[in-house]
């Protein structure tokens, strides 16, 4: 197995990845202006956010098994040419069921495309090497929902809303040629593989605490990202433009933590490393707690939990990939697809259930994020008990 990809690859499976950000992001500032032209209140469009992630959860589902059947270019280039053509469709919607129907099926294209990513680093990497380029592919996609929304302003100022998904469209189509540039034409499934389906990567008794692990530590972002305007506008009652300082911090918190895994890699093991920045999580979520007992109307206070929360996800999905899709160098793409749609189903549920919750106090939010870090952390150290991953203080390794 190789143990490195070139810079290309890479730039291809960030763009990949990146699509799914951009996809929900850049059209939220639109979304009174959607509602507004196909006469339906605003909830009618801002719900397509929820459904998109649930498509793309069931996307992945598809998409893990025929890119182990028919290769991962073919099958990520059809996920993103999918998503172009309803992109376009999108844009064209005359009124709101066809907008849904559009959504959902872009949001399919988009799970079997971004399947693909994490299928094609296990192919070509494993153990800290594959921990390392998750977390570069990661660093370089943040990009996306850093932008998004202010470009997806822009567009609509200058062009309109509907340009929005003509644009995205066009990316993806883009994206999709230079997949069949890069992408190895000849990468298909060994015969071997055919044996592997779902039944077998959810009965893996070695890797399904980390499959847990990943789930419930990106349903506490989740939960941040879907309820973090109500925390901060409306209970703390900050201004959109402090709002927008504050959601940036925790982009630049994720990619300094994102940035200090990949030096730990080089001496430390996926698996220690993940329980050490899911225990920071927890000390994140706990001080979350301790500031809604101790000063409930602080701002600063709640800030610094919510920081820590979150940055520790720079640390925690690279170190979860790569330590449950360690145990599948057979059908990696069902393992891929399997680990994406459990930790978007578990998300979306997770966060949709604060997010109805959180009407009137932080309590709901804060301690839903508390209980799926802890949940994170018990899956975690039972992966790594079960695989005799010792757990001690970081320490170089022999």
């Amino acid at each position: 197995m190789k143990n490195s990809i070139s810079r290309s690859l890479v730039v291809l499976l960030a763009a990949v990845f990146a699509m799914t950000p951009f996809a929900i992001d850049s059209y939220l500032p639109a979304i009174p202006s959607i509602a507004k032209e196909l006469n339906v209140d605003t909830a009618m469009i801002s719900i397509t956010v929820s459904i998109y992630v649930f498509g793309l959860a069931i996307g992945q589902l598809i998409g893990g098994p025929l890119s182990d059947k028919f290769g991962r270019m073919k099958v990520m280039v059809a996920g993103l040419v999918i998503f172009a053509f309803c992109s376009v469709m999108l844009a064209l919607a005359a009124n709101v069921h066809s907008f849904w129907l559009w959504r959902i099926l872009q949001s399919l294209g988009g799970g079997i495309a971004v399947v693909g990513v994490p299928a094609t680093i296990r192919d070509n990497t494993e153990g800290s090497e594959s921990a390392k380029l998750f977390a570069l592919i990661a660093l370089i996609s943040m990009i996306a929902p850093s932008i998004a929304p202010s470009v997806g302003t822009a567009i609509m100022n200058i062009l309109g809303w509907h340009w929005i998904f003509i644009i995205s469209g066009s990316l993806a189509l883009v994206v999709a040629f230079m997949a069949t540039r890069v992408l190895p034409k000849d990468q298909k499934r060994p015969s071997s593989t055919t044996s592997v389906r779902y039944k077998d990567v959810f009965t893996e008794s070695k890797a399904l605490g980390y499959m847990v692990s990943q789930s419930f530590s990106f349903s506490v972002l989740m939960t941040f990202i879907a309820n973090g305007a109500f925390a901060y506008m409306i209970h703390f009652g900050v201004t959109p433009e402090l709002f927008s300082v504050l959601f940036l911090v925790n982009v630049i918190g994720v990619a300094i933590v994102n940035r200090i895994n990949s030096f730990l890699l080089s001496h430390h093991s996926p698996e220690k490393l993940l329980v050490n920045f899911i225990g920071l999580q927890v000390l994140g979520t706990t001080t979350l707690i301790a500031s809604q007992i101790i000063a409930p109307g602080n701002l600063w206070f709640a800030v610094i939990g919510f920081v820590i929360s979150i940055s520790a996800n720079g640390g925690i999905m690279a170190n979860s990939n790569a330590s449950f899709l360690k145990h599948f160098g057979k059908g990696a793409g069902v393992a891929s697809a399997a680990i994406g749609a459990t930790q978007f189903f578990t998300a979306a549920s997770i966060s949709a259930l604060a997010a109805l919750l959180s009407k009137e106090s932080l309590w709901p939010m804060v301690g839903i994020m508390f209980c799926a870090s802890l949940i994170s952390l018990f899956g975690a150290i039972k992966a790594n008990n079960h695989n005799g991953v010792y757990q001690v203080p970081l320490k170089s390794e022999a």
